[in-house]
């Protein structure tokens, strides 16, 4: 899990320029949160699917969530599924190897190709009855933690006050949370 703490100095020396009140403060504060989980989560979504080489994003939205912690808004957290992608929501083709199937640079033993819904998808065993089996799964987690560490969350700092600065700026002149 990481965590990131944001300088209150700089917060109120953004306040103080344009003689924002402590309202003001906390709903851009709030806003700026939400919308910083925002760009992260977009961010994290098309740089992942071209890292890990995807067909579409479709399967890194239903693993991308954002939630509020905590009775203020003061807190979000990003939570990043991780568990092991089926070989077709990679891109690529297949090719049935000695021993199993091959798939880019990951060598699937055991498995084989099997036509389900119309689709030929990789299979493989689960168990030694009949119908125990399922889709051929390849691993994910090592290389999305590594990439999100390394490009995604280095700009947290940038991004959240970019959208500070924007927020308490239009919050002082539209006067909006004046009381």
């Amino acid at each position: 899990m990481l965590a990131f703490d944001f300088d209150d100095r700089e917060l109120e020396q953004v306040a103080d320029e344009f003689s924002a009140t402590p309202k003001q403060v906390d709903l851009a504060r709030g806003r700026s949160l939400k919308r910083t989980a925002g760009t992260l989560r977009r961010l994290s979504s098309a740089g992942l699917k071209t890292e890990l080489g995807l067909r579409n994003a479709s399967a890194l939205r239903r693993r991308i969530k954002e939630y509020r912690v905590g009775k203020g808004s003061n807190s979000i957290k990003l939570w990043y599924g991780a568990n092991d992608l089926p070989v077709s929501a990679f891109k690529g083709r297949p090719q049935e190897v000695a021993g199993g199937v091959k798939y880019g640079e990951t060598m699937i033993h055991g498995a084989f190709f099997a036509k389900m819904g119309g689709k030929r998808r990789v299979m493989v065993r689960h168990g030694s009855k009949r119908w125990q089996i399922g889709e051929a799964l390849m691993p994910v987690s090592d290389r999305m933690m590594i990439y999100l560490e390394d490009n995604v969350f280095v700009d947290v700092d940038s991004i959240f006050m970019k959208h500070f600065v924007s927020e308490i700026r239009a919050r002082t002149i539209l006067g909006v949370g004046n009381a």
